[in-house]
């Protein structure tokens, strides 16, 4: 019988060496070294904004060919983002985490060290840089391994008044923000004592613009500047005077506006940016507004950069279920799932969140809301400042930077001298 063993063995080990596969690989045995197991299994997930009975339907699927795994969703949404962050931050310092979170894809490096990185089993580098937005592999990528997978893809969209830019015979939207510039301009309407009755855009401020931050983010990006690293910089400097100069100089929006969107839905302010989410808000408080969307502006036709912000799924480093985690975040980011969550969403909103598979934009380019941010995804940038996505401190140093420029005026306040106050906020926040 004992002679018999190394046959048995090499019987195992053939397979191994001709196919170059992993002991995890071969059935049964690789159970032994950390491989698939029929054990129990039981995946806690904290997620955001997705409706439990679309989960629940995507687990009973996986449940089929996975019978020994359930899967507990509990829906965060009700934090505000910073809130959540703070939770994720204090569940990944403790024994006993979730095992698949939600996070945002600009917590990513911050979170790393407490974060498994992505099996190449599950994605490797080549097969995730095929499958995704740049944006995201350069969002999860930290000294050359993935910490997450994204859920879906948004970024930011200009979104317009048909009817105002029907007044002023304009037919397209801007491609350019020297276009868009003389257009705002022209859409803005003053009244007595040159007081703004409806402001050509929302842009120029901080405080009445949700996303402010990553409409300067966008700016910054479009020059070629780093964030935070190069936020001293000239082309730093330049991207901050032209957005401040909407207020400061061109008089399209001031303070005296109620929140950007809000203003938008009732009409008095003419062109926005905002992620494809957060138009869902605007059609819901205003059905019949007759709006389009486009793409952001472009400073340089042939170098086109766009502004992405989106959530990704993530396994903590001290989750007890790492590989199960990471099996059931590749089933729900496969194209069968996505157009499940999708149209799970689209039953009880206008449209889903855009799909985050680079192979699913077709389905969705010609739709007429999320279709430019898919459009501008190929080329999309992201970064630490921004809006909504729960940096409190990181945006609340640029909206300081905003402010600051637009109010105070005295010799001794710049462009230069405000942003090297946020880098230094900023960098300090980063290195901890």
């Amino acid at each position: 019988m004992n002679k018999k063993l190394p046959l048995i063995l090499l019987i195992l080990i053939i397979p191994f060496i001709l196919t170059a596969c992993t002991l995890q690989d071969i059935p049964l045995v690789g159970g032994m070294f950390g491989g698939k197991s029929s054990s129990p299994v039981t995946l806690n997930i904290w997620g955001l904004w997705e409706s439990p009975e679309v989960l629940k339907a995507l687990a009973d699927k996986y449940i089929l060919d996975h019978n020994n795994v359930t899967v507990n969703y509990d829906d965060r949404s009700v934090l505000k983002p910073a809130d959540y962050k703070e939770r994720v931050v204090s569940r990944l310092s403790t024994e006993g985490a979730q095992d698949i979170l939600i996070i945002h894809n600009s917590w990513v490096k911050e979170l790393s060290p407490l974060l498994s990185a992505v099996p190449t089993n599950v994605y490797n580098p080549t097969d995730y840089a095929s499958n995704f937005y740049p944006v995201a592999t350069q969002s999860a990528t930290v000294n050359n391994e993935l910490f997450a997978i994204p859920a879906f893809y948004d970024g930011l969209v200009l979104v317009y008044n048909k009817d105002h830019f029907k007044e002023i015979d304009q037919l397209e939207a801007p491609t350019s923000w020297e276009e868009f510039r003389k257009i705002a301009i022209a859409l803005t309407v003053k009244g007595t004592d040159d007081k703004l009755v409806r402001a050509g855009a929302a842009i120029g401020g901080s405080n009445n613009i949700d996303f402010a931050p990553d409409i300067l983010g966008l700016l910054l990006s479009q020059a070629g500047v780093t964030l935070p690293d190069d936020l001293d910089s000239r082309s730093a400097q330049d991207a901050l005077l032209f957005y401040t100069d909407f207020v400061k100089e061109y008089h399209v929006w001031d303070a005296s506006f109620i929140e950007a969107s809000a203003a938008f839905a009732e009409e008095k302010v003419s062109m926005i940016f905002v992620p494809t989410w957060n138009l869902l808000d605007i059609l819901a408080a205003k059905p019949g507004l007759n709006i389009g969307v486009a793409a952001v502006p472009q400073a340089i036709s042939s170098n086109p950069v766009s502004w992405g912000s989106f959530w990704m799924y993530a396994v903590p480093a001290n989750s007890s279920n790492k590989a199960a985690a990471w099996e059931f975040i590749k089933f729900l980011v496969q194209t069968d799932q996505q157009k499940m969550i999708y149209e799970g969403a689209a039953k009880y909103r206008q449209y889903g969140a855009p799909y985050a598979l680079t192979s699913m934009s077709s389905d969705l380019t010609s739709n007429p809301y999320v279709g430019p941010a898919l459009k501008t995804a190929p080329f999309a940038k992201s970064g630490i400042i921004a809006a909504r996505a729960g940096n409190a401190l990181q945006e609340k140093a640029i909206r300081d930077a905003i402010n600051t420029l637009v109010n105070v005026k005295d010799d001794k306040t710049s462009a230069a001298t405000v942003l090297k106050t946020a880098k230094t906020i900023i960098s300090a926040q980063k290195a901890q």
